[in-house]
């Protein structure tokens, strides 16, 4: 058997490795112990000092002792480098053609462990140091794979575009996984506790875990999040069933990790790749950055001329190119027209292009699809393309097609210089990239199109919100039918689950529409909040989502004396929802919710804002409010983690402030939040 022959190469956990985590797990931990064990394993010492004395870590002062080192380093550091020294000793025959591979592999096992140490922490897990150990073994079934295989793995690993596609591969093709290799190390070298479950079910469906131990939750939910670079709308999901988080923090959470798993990852040797493809990446990524700080402008356009603003921002801050005009294209007429003086509004003062073929370079870009240059040109140039030159007073001109979905829709033209031309070619993929963009700008909808032609001046904003609004009725009748009809089938029906996945489909569709109405949500970070609004708008999406289903009243009475205070908008939107939801899901049908703030709370000698969530609900049980902040198992049936609470606690205590929970079965449940008022 190929399993079996794997797990008799396994390798022993380290001597070293053994009394270093047990001291470390102990609360006396003995650093003066730990460096009389590391002292004999000169690897480790010579990591560890390495480490120590790197301007990474920030030490300005030398570390000339293991001691020190241990105590400046801290424990993370410390496993971090004594693990990974031990792995890489017995994994140490690999050929170069390997070296890429065990690059990535590592960077993405320091990924996965600050994942989870983080979530752990959030989520109240009593022990987050094991979660980071259990994230930083989760894959090393990975090495043992390749170690037996070698090429056959490495063929394997590049044809699977997905986790769960290797996965699959590698059971049928090895009978086994990278998945139960890694549980069973951790099992042969004796480590207690959840580990190796944790690791054995890192990619099993969301769905199969809603009941299974908080560790196994935190490494399956840490091991998506350091699968790609774009967090997928199916991670997102998965991060709200675990454990209640919405996008937005799930999002800030892992962008917290990349500066901690580089610095780890360049003090252990690791690169992310060679010298060429790294720059070449970091040019990418700053590409990314760039583009994503110009193009809200772009999307904010509702005409012609605030497009053409914007679109000379957009230019002139990425290539420092002032002069260009936008041609849109009229398929009707076959004509490609720009506005050549925005303060002249007569058709005589634009540009008329037919599209036709070889009669300008405008005409030609949008025919051929592809970006057309004077400079390129054998033939004399036409009449209109020499007055664009004039006009644009440029020694070049550069027409970009704007497509979508591969039909054109216009022609950018740009009148560049020599040096200019030459940061085009340097930045191209940049320049595609903002030429997809204003395409996708303008093309958004045939009626936004129409008025960007008219400039009519219609609030698109609002036409949005109303579509959203109308959109979100017949979801809610649908979801509501889809209530009734469970009811009348009953719990035990075959159609039961089918209907289930129908409802979460719809509350998917629900959540989309309402980041189309409110995209600026996701952009919000620290700052000032503004806590009337915010209550208002969350309410708003309960009551006509969760509490039309279950004809629940839900009101709001703010303090219009509530002031903003600073602090991080996703987070208390992520309290007030998971509160709100509680609530909810705790209330029979025609249950009555109630939310509200008030400004100026005197407590302790501080002010503070209050926040209020109340219903006349059941209460909650006396065993479940003696550890109401902790991680429980839920009261609200499958599909609930128990978690939500811990994490609202955790949020609340990084704002500096308190939250209080009264509750009893004659007159329910009150929650009340106290921030500090902004100084």
């Amino acid at each position: 058997m190929v399993k079996k022959i794997a797990i008799d190469q396994l390798p022993g956990l380290p001597h070293v490795l053994i009394e270093i985590l047990d001291a470390i797990s102990s609360d006396k931990a003995d650093y003066k112990g730990i460096a009389n064990t590391v002292r004999h394993e000169a690897a480790v010492v010579a990591k560890l000092i390495s480490a120590a004395n790197s301007s990474i870590f920030g030490n300005s002062k030398p570390c000339d002792s293991i001691e020190r080192a241990l105590l400046f380093l801290g424990t993370d550091a410390v496993k971090t480098i004594v693990i990974t020294t031990s792995i890489q000793q017995y994994f140490g025959n690999f050929s170069q053609q390997h070296d890429q591979f065990l690059k990535t592999f590592w960077r993405r096992s320091l990924i996965t462990a600050n994942v989870a140490k983080v979530l752990a922490t959030l989520t109240a897990y009593p022990n987050p140091d094991e979660a980071y150990l259990c994230g930083l073994l989760a894959n090393v079934g990975q090495l043992i794979l390749l170690t037996s295989h070698g090429e056959r793995y490495l063929e394997l690993l590049a044809s699977s575009d997905s986790d769960e596609q290797l996965l699959q591969a590698e059971l049928q093709q090895f009978s086994t996984s990278h998945c139960e290799l890694s549980a069973e190390l951790i099992e042969s070298w004796n480590i207690p506790g959840f580990m190796a479950d944790a690791s054995r079910y890192q990619l099993e469906p969301v769905a199969t875990l809603l009941d299974a131990h908080h560790l196994v939750k935190i490494i399956n939910l840490s091991a998506r999040l350091s699968a790609q670079p774009r967090i997928s709308e199916q991670t997102f999901a998965a991060a709200d069933t675990l454990f209640g988080l919405n996008e937005s923090l799930t999002a800030e959470l892992l962008s917290r990790i990349g500066n901690d798993a580089n610095n780890m990852a360049s003090t252990l040797g690791i690169d992310t790749g060679p010298a060429p493809v790294r720059a070449k990446l970091g040019k990418r990524l700053a590409d990314i950055a760039e583009l994503a700080n110009i193009s809200a402008e772009l999307w904010q356009a509702s005409n012609q001329e605030s497009l053409q603003i914007a679109i000379n921002r957009a230019l002139f801050l990425t290539f420092g190119i002032s002069e260009n005009l936008l041609f849109l294209y009229d398929p009707q007429q076959n004509l490609l027209t720009g506005q050549a003086d925005k303060n002249l509004q007569t058709p005589n003062q634009n540009f008329t292009v037919p599209a036709i073929a070889g009669r300008s370079l405008i005409s030609e870009s949008l025919l051929s699809r592809q970006q057309a240059n004077s400079q390129q040109q054998t033939q004399p140039l036409n009449i209109i393309d020499r007055q664009l030159l004039r006009y644009l007073d440029a020694s070049h001109l550069i027409c970009w097609p704007l497509l979508s979905d591969s039909s054109p829709i216009g022609v950018l033209v740009l009148g560049v210089n020599n040096h200019q031309l030459q940061v085009l070619a340097q930045k191209s993929n940049l320049a595609s990239a903002l030429a997809a963009e204003i395409a996708a700008v303008i093309s958004t909808s045939t009626r936004q199109l129409s008025e960007l032609h008219s400039d009519s001046g219609i609030d698109y904003p609002d036409k949005i919100g109303e579509a959203v609004h109308e959109a979100s009725n017949p979801l809610s009748i649908i979801r509501n039918y889809l209530e009734l009809l469970s009811v009348k089938l009953g719990d035990d029906h075959s159609a039961e689950g089918e209907i289930t996945i129908i409802k979460e489909e719809i509350d998917r569709v629900g959540k989309i529409l309402l980041r189309l109405k409110e995209p600026e949500a996701e952009q919000q970070s620290n700052g000032p909040i503004n806590i009337n609004a915010l209550i208002e708008s969350v309410s708003h999406i309960f009551s006509s989502s969760l509490c039309v289903a279950k004809q629940i009243a839900l009101s709001v009475n703010v303090d219009p004396l509530v002031a903003a205070i600073d602090g991080n908008s996703e987070h208390l939107k992520q309290i007030v929802t998971n509160l709100l939801k509680n609530a909810v899901e705790a209330l029979p049908v025609g249950g009555q919710i109630s939310i509200s703030s008030e400004a100026s709370v005197s407590f302790d000698g501080r002010q503070f804002v209050g926040i209020y969530i109340e219903d006349n609900g059941p209460g909650i049980g006396e065993n479940i409010k003696k550890q109401l902040f902790s991680p429980v198992d839920s009261t609200k049936g499958s599909g609930h983690s128990g978690l939500g609470l811990s994490i609202v606690k955790k949020l609340i205590d990084e704002m500096g402030g308190s939250i209080v929970c009264r509750s009893n079965p004659k007159s329910g449940t009150q929650f009340q939040i106290l921030l500090p008022e902004s100084s």
